[in-house]
């Protein structure tokens, strides 16, 4: 038998690859030789191996029937997110984690179940600065409620991220609620002595109960040693104003004061006369840091000139007042109280339960006579506001690389 030549009887030419086909990684379990087309590829059904085209430039590789197919490619796709209320951690929701270079574009909302106590939500990546850049906050005027419903969460900003991954998070901002003022008292004294009394002061057992005392002295060097509730509970100086003339006010205030019916004790380091004292009760303050801008002003003039600017949502203001004339002074807020009394001259303080907020509210006085005033304010914040205990919204992402 002959192998060469290619004459009668002869066999053909026999071939072997240089690749491994048996247990190979196609498992090929009989050796054939084929050809494929020009810019194309292989993949298996599942019974034989199939020939796919390279597609377009414009195209990328999908799947259509459990078979990949080339399809056009969708520009800048929607990532869904779908959030509750239960995913709310202190007013806040993750969403979504940017990849590195790459942009969020849009975002979309569909509220399935609204937000019950929501009022707005921003979306960003506050307390996480990881390369982040945006350039506003994406803020919605109307809040998570059917208004938005399928509607853009913000006005178009696109925010990318430049290092690293990014955390995308939704801020909601609950309706904080209002601080409201129970009761007051005030007292003056031109008697030579250390204390002032507020007898029989009642606190109501109201939820985030504070306590603010507002209290001033004919004598810059007299200062206040302590203020206290119930005999036992210590208030804590807010602030104090040293003014000309030799005037002090100061502001004191007590977290939690016990709820009862008691005495509020001012006292001074040494006697004093022309003093005066009073007391405000407000629930629906912070309880951990009620008290956040403070400011002081003094002079000498027709009108006292000292202004706040409160920072926190839901906050209100309260200042105190200590002049020379005997006439009580006008005041252009809520007054408090407003004495003028020959013994300690003018005493005032008045309060603002809705001040604007990120702006100066003035806190004027106005004399009959120039006069030489002091005066000091704090903004008291409210309790933090409730959480959602409804709600349901998927979040649609625009994102591209």
């Amino acid at each position: 038998m002959s192998f060469g030549g290619g004459g009668s009887g002869a066999l053909p030419n026999h071939e072997h690859t240089n690749i491994a086909l048996d247990g190979g990684p196609l498992d090929f379990v009989n050796t054939t030789i084929a050809s494929l087309t020009a810019n194309s590829m292989t993949f298996s059904d599942g019974a034989a191996l199939q020939e796919l085209n390279i597609g377009l430039d414009a195209q990328v590789l999908g799947v259509s029937g459990g078979a990949p197919t080339w399809i056009t490619n969708t520009s800048n796709p929607l990532v869904k997110v779908t959030k509750t209320f239960a995913d709310i951690s202190t007013q806040e929701i993750d969403i979504y984690t940017l990849p590195a270079d790459a942009a969020l574009c849009n975002v979309y909302a569909d509220i399935t179940t609204v937000f019950d106590v929501s009022t707005s939500v921003t979306i960003g990546d506050a307390g996480d600065e990881d390369g982040f850049a945006q350039a506003v906050d994406f803020t919605a005027s109307t809040g998570l409620t059917d208004a938005v419903r399928g509607a853009y969460i913000t006005s178009f900003k696109t925010m990318r991220s430049t290092s690293g991954t990014t955390d995308i998070k939704a801020y909601l901002a609950g309706a904080p609620t209002a601080l409201t003022k129970d009761t007051q008292a005030h007292s003056e004294s031109a008697a030579a002595g250390t204390t002032i009394t507020e007898s029989g002061f009642t606190v109501a057992n109201n939820a985030n109960r504070i306590l603010i005392v507002c209290a001033g002295v004919q004598s810059s060097t007299q200062t206040i040693s302590g203020v206290t509730w119930n005999g036992v509970e210590n208030f804590t100086r807010a602030v104090f104003s040293d003014g000309t003339g030799g005037n002090r006010a100061e502001i004191w205030y007590l977290v939690a004061p016990t709820a009862t019916t008691a005495d509020v004790v001012t006292t001074w380091g040494t006697s004093v006369d022309r003093k005066g004292s009073g007391v405000y009760s407000f629930y629906n303050a912070a309880q951990t840091t009620p008290i956040g801008v403070t400011d002081t002003d003094l002079g000498l003039s027709l009108t006292s000139t000292g202004t706040i600017t409160p920072t926190t949502t839901g906050s209100l203001i309260v200042d105190c007042e200590l002049g020379d004339p005997l006439l009580p002074p006008t005041d252009t807020l809520t007054a408090g109280w407003s004495a003028g009394l020959t013994a300690i001259k003018s005493f005032a303080s008045q309060y603002d339960l809705t001040p604007t907020i990120s702006a100066s509210n003035n806190m004027f006085y106005t004399y009959a006579i120039n006069t030489n005033w002091c005066w000091c304010g704090v903004e008291l914040k409210t309790a933090t506001a409730a959480q959602d205990t409804q709600g349901a919204v998927d979040f649609y992402l625009q994102v591209v690389d």
